[in-house]
């Protein structure tokens, strides 16, 4: 593998959890309103950083770091293997975006090790802020779930 394949899947699970998340706020005003917002607001946080991959991609600024010495040892099979995600209600949603954002915190924490100054601090952020993500993503389950049940 090489680290534009790898820039290039990364946009696209960022892209996935963004459509997620547009798909959560469309469910949400009709199931349950007051989280809507929460799914605006986790669907701009991926666009941030799909649009972070995108220039490191465009500006070709991981080429010649340490990271072009570890892609095969990334241990990246689970975030290869997310497929085209169709929920079937919005608890569903929530399970299918947990998943994914525990991969993205997975990766972007591996990256960080890796990689040395602000590249390492950027990633390291963007799993962080995964972690966040997966965290309100819970308490808006606990949420769906008492309302279910």
């Amino acid at each position: 593998m090489n680290i534009h394949k790898l820039l290039k899947k990364i946009i696209e699970q960022e892209n996935e959890l963004y459509n997620l998340y547009k798909l959560g706020e469309t469910f949400a005003v009709y199931e349950n309103p007051q989280l809507a917002e929460h799914f605006n607001w986790l669907a701009s946080e991926e666009l941030r950083h799909r649009n972070t991959i995108q220039t490191f991609l465009e500006e070709k600024t991981l080429e010649n770091t340490k990271v072009i010495d570890y892609l095969d040892a990334l241990s990246i099979e689970p975030y290869f293997t997310d497929e085209r995600a169709e929920p079937a209600d919005l608890e569903d949603l929530i399970l299918e975006a947990l998943i994914r954002e525990k991969h993205s915190y997975e990766l972007f924490q591996k990256l960080s090790e890796i990689l040395e100054g602000s590249l390492s601090q950027i990633f390291r952020m963007m799993s962080h802020e995964e972690l966040k993500h997966a965290y309100v993503l819970k308490l808006m389950y606990e949420m769906v779930d008492q309302q279910s049940g």
